[in-house]
């Protein structure tokens, strides 16, 4: 089980409104359409607009034979408040219907979105099936690293040459929209203990859920050959220490590898903050993650 994220809030204890949104995720939950995973979630929220106004958006899940076409019920109830003028995210409540408890946040992506419209946002994630829920703020989905950055000089030969490359790396990024060229380098083991390293860097395209970043492409390159354990990820990120230096949605496909990957924060000067994958998407689901075993124990 993962150390649960936010403080644990009776359901007595909320405010009428947030009591209201813990509510109507059961209900949004009801409307999931899940014919793979089974796993239906609901998620409400509320949202603020330019007139200064509030109002209430749900969402569920909606898987889709192509896997990377589903959208995730928080993602749902997101866009379809701004879709509707109402930009700025004040609370956003959601259950995992088969499932609550630690695990049971938000995966990557979502939390990358939820980052788009409120840090400040409270989140309220459902703990139980009373409806008492772990409260956090937005901000907390995907922190900073608390380690302090380490010179290039003072790193280990092996960092100092993998710091070097990435920078080298950069170079390849195709980023004409974003102009933020990025690099990464996955190190990984095989079945066999070999280990190797693959490199990666971002590709945008034109349609912009087309992109590839450099974190992705490095490990399902490794994937794809085979080396899928002992994960150390390497990325060059704009200040190792600010709070969501990756992705959330990189964040997640490392979390299928292993939940304490070990992680380098490469800094524009060379320097490196040492973290790892439950530092920066703390809470999460994945392999081996209560969640899932949780459902493995249902269907048994």
């Amino acid at each position: 089980m993962s150390t649960p994220l936010g403080i644990f809030t009776k359901f007595t204890d909320l405010s009428a409104v947030e009591q209201q949104l813990v509510r109507g995720t059961w209900d949004a939950a009801e409307h999931a359409y899940v014919p793979r995973s089974d796993f239906p979630v609901g998620c409400v929220v509320l949202a603020l607009n330019g007139a200064g106004q509030t109002a209430i958006f749900s969402g569920c899940n909606v898987e889709n034979w192509f896997m990377p076409a589903t959208i995730c019920a928080e993602r749902n109830a997101i866009t379809s408040a701004v879709v509707a003028g109402y930009g700025k995210l004040l609370k956003i409540a959601f259950v995992c219907k088969r499932y609550q408890g630690p695990g049971a946040h938000s995966c990557g992506l979502c939390r990358q979105v939820q980052t788009e419209f409120g840090l400040d946002a409270d989140v309220l994630a459902m703990a139980d099936a009373d409806s008492n829920v772990f409260k956090c703020k937005v901000a907390d989905l995907l922190p900073a690293a608390s380690g302090a950055a380490v010179a290039c000089d003072a790193l280990p030969a092996s960092d100092r040459r993998i710091v070097k490359r990435l920078h080298a790396l950069c170079e390849r990024s195709h980023v004409p929209y974003t102009n933020k060229q990025r690099a990464a380098a996955f190190i990984a083991a095989n079945h066999a203990g070999k280990r190797r390293q693959f490199p990666g860097v971002t590709d945008e395209n034109t349609s912009y859920g087309g992109s590839a970043l450099a974190e992705a492409v490095a490990m399902r390159t490794a994937r794809t050959a085979g080396y899928c354990s002992e994960a150390t990820l390497a990325v060059t990120v704009d200040d190792p220490t600010a709070p969501n230096p990756i992705d959330g949605e990189c964040l997640q496909i490392l979390r299928e590898f292993e939940p304490e990957a070990r992680v380098l924060l490469v800094g524009n000067d060379l320097s490196v903050v040492y973290t790892c994958l439950s530092e920066l998407l703390p809470d999460s689901f994945g392999p081996a993650a209560g969640v899932l075993v949780a459902l493995r124990d249902s269907a048994s």
